[in-house]
């Protein structure tokens, strides 16, 4: 079963505040390294049966949109929504 999680990035516009509150909303593991390497390895080998759904996201830099991209056409199963 899917899980759907909700991340808010309203205020957050630098990629280290916007990878801090992805960690904070997503069951990453502890060693998660806060990067967009560490964010396509987590969303690849944990993604699967994930729905993201990333709110107030019109800020976010495109390389963190890109990375997530990326992932989901990558890993089957693994919904990304940008509102």
């Amino acid at each position: 079963m899917k899980t759907t999680y909700t991340v808010d990035l309203e205020g957050k516009k630098r990629k280290c505040a916007i990878m801090r509150r992805f960690a904070s909303v997503l069951p990453v593991p502890p060693h998660f390294g806060s990067n967009l390497d560490a964010l396509y390895d987590v969303l690849t080998e944990y993604g699967a049966e994930w729905r993201i759904e990333f709110k107030n996201s019109a800020n976010a830099p495109e390389a963190f949109r890109q990375v997530c991209e990326d992932a989901a056409a990558e890993t089957p199963g693994l919904e990304i929504e940008w509102r």
